[in-house]
């Protein structure tokens, strides 16, 4: 990967890639993810929230259930522009984000920031991290979303091979959403990025194992209301085992 594609992070900018046709066909990913938010913000209610990497505002409306207002930061200007349109008249405000591995507001400035498929395209998480811990008011919350390099079956994977799950990011290239090499796209085994954000000065206060039935034999065998009942019985326990492909943390922000 060369030091310009290093230092892009407009990668959703592209002319021929949409990341909302990514989402076509990914119901069950999409309620799941909107299954687990539920669970982990149920009973709070936020004054400013950001959904930062938030593209064209998937995540958003489900915020704003939460939050009194939102604001949504992407690199990508397509994904801004498309957002704008999607969410116009909602309590929402846009950043562009022209800087790599930073959060675009104030020190102690936010109450919640939520993170959502993000994390995949950050090598080194700790940066931004630190800059979440930087933004976050003294007990702020942060909903982080990890792709899971430790999930079930790439950990049976490892184990045919008699190795373990690495502890270092790994890039996975065109395995996710068939990006080419400008594009980073990597793994984390949440163990790490767990003592990562400890180290940085977070507590862990919860945590669900994500879109758990991700895989095409069940969709074409079980019915969508079927799956999401099954899924939502299945994120507290299955965390403990960093069970699925994606695992969510909610953790705050220490005095």
């Amino acid at each position: 990967m060369t030091t310009q594609a290093n230092n892009k992070i407009n990668y959703y900018d592209d002319k021929d890639h949409n990341y909302e046709d990514f989402w076509q066909g990914r119901d069950y990913e999409h309620n799941a993810e909107m299954i687990a938010i539920d669970k982990l913000l149920n009973g709070r209610h936020f004054s400013l929230a950001m959904d930062y990497g938030g593209g064209y505002g998937r995540v958003t409306p489900k915020l704003l259930e939460y939050s009194d207002r939102v604001i949504l930061v992407d690199p990508s200007v397509k994904q801004l522009n498309a957002a704008r349109v999607k969410l116009k008249g909602l309590p929402v405000d846009y950043e562009l984000q022209a800087t790599k591995d930073t959060v675009p507001a104030k020190d102690n400035s936010l109450d919640l920031l939520v993170m959502i498929r993000v994390t995949h395209h950050l090598p080194e998480p700790g940066k931004v991290f630190s800059e979440i811990y930087r933004t976050l008011k003294p007990d702020g919350i942060a909903l982080i979303e990890i792709a899971n390099e430790a999930h079930f079956i790439n950990r049976m994977r490892y184990l045919t091979r008699f190795k373990g799950v690495p502890k270092t990011p790994v890039p996975i290239g065109e395995r996710a959403n068939g990006r080419g090499d400008d594009t980073p796209f990597v793994n984390h085994n949440p163990l790490t990025v767990e003592s990562t954000l400890k180290q940085i000065g977070f507590r862990l206060e919860a945590k669900l194992s994500v879109s758990n039935l991700r895989r095409g034999i069940l969709k074409r065998h079980l019915s969508p209301k079927t799956m999401l009942a099954i899924e939502n019985s299945l994120q507290r326990p299955l965390a403990k085992v960093n069970f699925g492909p994606s695992i969510f943390l909610l953790v705050r922000k220490g005095q």
